[in-house]
């Protein structure tokens, strides 16, 4: 997944963020999304953390071609920052929380995921947990913020588009951390929309 361009040209390399825009942002687990926030995130000036749950070496080649500002790490040093994008399959989550550190007030970005393991095919709906709620359970002191880039209904799409196809929803409970998260989405050259906005005004 590559936002944000016109033709064949980038739009979000520009220019470089203020100083104090700069921040440490740990990215775990590897689809287009997390991807493509790390190359935007090392392009505008943060220093990105970028792990992986299960194969570390994996990424190697990948760091390699996003620049300086990007250091692939174990997981218990990209959970330092602050603000950690996560990418992790809903099968393997119980083996995530394994060795985390106090993740009290953190940021956690999640990219929502279709993922499930074949077991929860055959459990009654009400009883299959989604992978934010296992999360939230896990790190109750952590603030959960979902990101998704594709969604509909087109209503939703015609109130936030920005018509350049780098979009980002997003919705959580704690207000603070949906702001840093829009924050950052901005400093990448990310249009971000509330989803918890749109829906309190009836418009989802």
């Amino acid at each position: 997944m590559n936002f944000g361009k016109k033709g064949n040209t980038p739009t979000f390399y520009q220019g470089r963020i203020n100083k104090k825009e700069i921040m440490k942002i740990g990215i775990i687990g590897a689809c287009n999304m997390t991807l493509d926030i790390a190359t935007r995130a090392a392009k505008s000036g943060h220093e990105v953390l970028l792990s992986h749950p299960r194969c570390i070496e994996s990424l190697r080649p990948i760091a390699a071609r996003m620049g300086d500002k990007v250091k692939l790490v174990a997981k218990d040093k990209a959970v330092k920052a602050k603000m950690i994008v996560l990418f992790v399959p809903r099968e393997e989550l119980n083996g995530f929380f394994d060795g985390l550190p106090d993740m009290s007030e953190k940021i956690l970005v999640h990219t929502n995921n279709p993922f499930f393991s074949t077991e929860s095919y055959l459990s009654p709906i009400g009883e299959v947990k989604s992978s934010s709620e296992i999360i939230s359970a896990q790190l109750p002191s952590a603030h959960l913020v979902k990101i998704f880039h594709v969604l509909e209904p087109e209503l939703i799409l015609s109130k936030c588009q920005s018509q350049n196809g780098n979009e980002i929803f997003f919705m959580g409970t704690n207000q603070e951390a949906k702001n840093k998260v829009k924050s950052f989405l901005k400093t990448i050259d990310l249009s971000a929309c509330d989803l918890d906005e749109l829906c309190s005004a009836g418009q989802c």
